[in-house]
């Protein structure tokens, strides 16, 4: 048995944090059913770089689901969304506030079809806060949230973290929701709050100094020569993290200058002396000739690799990060559980309305009606 194995999700998001939450309960066995725009689909089956016509994108984020196409706008997609929508336990949705109500789809109004409803929305600011009815992507998010306003040089996220953070908590949110659920649940999760809150250690900073961090306001922060990214011969970085006694020990050791594990705690003069060594040193060789020196010698010092060299890495094929289905490449689900979190196999992103025809069928509508609906462009 999966985690969710029984549990009906509807989706009617579109891009990455409904996307991703879903994803996630897939992943542990719910049945997630993507509601769609006939003719136009999740904007992410587009979102390049493609690959033989498909957006590998979608493909990781939308893989277990089904796909039904409906206008919620029209008379007899709203029919038949209220059906859809009596057979689910979830009902998740990523509009902008006020409009699932104008779609005549709000809490209360999914409630009287579903009392046992879970039913999530997700938004920039949270449902009641105003600024959420302005149009906005990822990096809109991270920028007013302030994960990027710690360095001086503001620069393009090259990570989605708002749309995977708020995707993450509206998936944990749900997962509780759903243990010894008796009512209807209403969770509203802000992206821009998600982002904040992951802000653990910034927060800290600012709420103890009353200063905002910057870099090298902490260790944290690059203001340490033992927490920090040096350079090495071919252009190429090492990350350092050897906060304790023994692994600075074991890293000063290593690069042959013994003589700076007493430094490092020394005067602001002391300390930016035993940088400039570092920096000294790590020019010497190349990053590669650095791991295999110190990697497996407790110095807490790792090579920093590009996107192609983590995910083609020994380690990353050991943890299964990639996982073929069909003819699709996706990055997989880190955790693991026994028995398995997912009992079914995985299936890939389904194509826009692929299932509809069994869906309808499932709910009551006879072939010909579902057909009539596909022609007048209700359901595709």
């Amino acid at each position: 048995m999966g985690f969710l194995d029984g549990v009906r999700v509807v989706d009617a998001t579109r891009l990455l944090p409904g996307g991703f939450c879903t994803m996630l309960l897939s992943d542990m066995g719910a049945e997630v059913i993507k509601v769609e725009q006939p003719r136009l689909g999740d904007y992410m089956r587009s979102t390049p770089p493609t690959k033989n016509g498909r957006s590998p994108i979608h493909a990781s984020v939308n893989r277990n689901k089904l796909s039904i196409g409906i206008d919620l706008k029209s008379s007899d997609g709203k029919k038949v969304m209220e059906r859809l929508l009596k057979t689910a336990d979830v009902f998740i949705e990523g509009f902008r506030p006020g409009a699932m109500s104008r779609l005549g789809f709000s809490f209360e109004a999914v409630r009287k079809l579903n009392p046992k409803i879970v039913y999530c929305s997700i938004s920039a600011y949270g449902q009641s806060e105003k600024l959420s009815s302005m149009p906005g992507h990822d990096i809109n998010f991270q920028a007013m949230a302030g994960t990027m306003g710690y360095s001086s040089r503001s620069e393009v996220p090259q990570l989605q973290l708002g749309d995977m953070t708020s995707g993450t908590y509206a998936a944990l949110a749900i997962a509780g929701a759903l243990v010894k659920r008796k009512n209807a649940v209403r969770i509203d999760v802000p992206i821009v709050g998600s982002l904040i809150s992951w802000m653990v250690i910034p927060a800290a900073a600012y709420l103890a100094t009353g200063h905002p961090p910057k870099e090298g306001h902490s260790l944290v922060f690059g203001s340490t020569p033992y927490y920090n990214v040096y350079a090495t011969s071919d252009g190429k970085y090492v990350a350092v993290a050897a906060i304790e006694d023994e692994f600075w020990r074991n890293l000063v050791v290593a690069l042959g200058v013994p003589e700076l594990e007493s430094l490092r705690f020394g005067s602001p003069e002391e300390r930016a002396h035993v940088t400039d060594e570092l920096k000294r040193v790590f020019a010497t060789k190349t990053r590669d000739q650095w791991a295999d020196i110190l990697m497996h010698k407790d110095t807490c010092a790792t090579p920093v690799l590009s996107v192609e060299e983590a995910l083609t890495s020994r380690w990353a094929k050991e943890m299964g990060m990639l996982a073929k289905i069909g003819d699709d490449t996706v990055v997989n689900e880190p955790a693991r559980s026994t028995p398995p979190m997912r009992s079914r196999r995985f299936t890939k992103a389904p194509e826009l309305g692929e299932n509809t025809r069994a869906l309808m069928k499932s709910l009551g509508y006879s072939s010909a009606e579902t057909l009539r609906l596909r022609k007048k462009g209700s359901v595709e």
